[in-house]
């Protein structure tokens, strides 16, 4: 099954033969490869610039909390409506931070896909290779993608605003974390 959908995927990728593209066609090959591979970094570098933000945005809008709080001596002193609206939007934040997060992976990995296809016409296949050093058959624990570790930053920060309803809306809750807390 694998093989064949790696000749579907072949057989769309590579349009012409070399016989029927002619002389430059390893040439114009290698270009393409080079720049598909250079789409795929550039890709990796506004992954990181997303990741970046959604970070900084979180960390004002817990930081302005903290201030706050601090400000006004506690969570009871705080308008709950204002920590109720902040961190349903720091919870709606997170979840297009993890949507974000899923479309640069399905991006990479039919980027990947498309480098590892012409890599079976280049002399070498360096991707492919490296992610069979990465996660070879004999070892016993899979190497972690990036996308499912960068993927817990986001959960954590909803798990905090949750906490931070939670306070508000529960006197009870507010009074143990208070006193657990000092």
């Amino acid at each position: 099954m694998k093989n064949e959908a790696h000749d579907d995927l072949t057989a769309k990728l590579i349009i012409v033969d070399e016989k029927s593209y002619g002389q430059d066609y390893k040439k114009h090959l290698l270009e393409q490869y080079k720049l598909c591979v250079e789409m795929a970094d550039k890709n990796s570098a506004r992954r990181t610039n997303a990741n970046r933000f959604f970070l900084s945005a979180n960390t004002l809008l817990l930081t302005a909390i903290g201030v706050l709080t601090k400000l006004e001596s506690g969570f009871a002193a705080l308008n709950p409506l204002w920590v109720i609206i902040t961190s349903f939007a720091g919870i709606l934040f997170c979840w297009v931070w993890l949507v974000t997060i899923r479309c640069y992976r399905d991006l990479s990995e039919a980027k990947f896909k498309v480098i590892n296809t012409i890599e079976k016409k280049l002399p070498a296949a360096a991707f492919n290779v490296e992610w069979l050093c990465l996660n070879p058959e004999n070892k016993t624990t899979r190497y972690p993608q990036l996308t499912k570790v960068e993927s817990y930053v986001p959960k954590i920060f909803a798990f905090l605003y949750f906490i931070l309803i939670l306070i508000v809306l529960a006197p009870p809750v507010y009074s143990w974390f208070m006193t657990f807390a000092s």
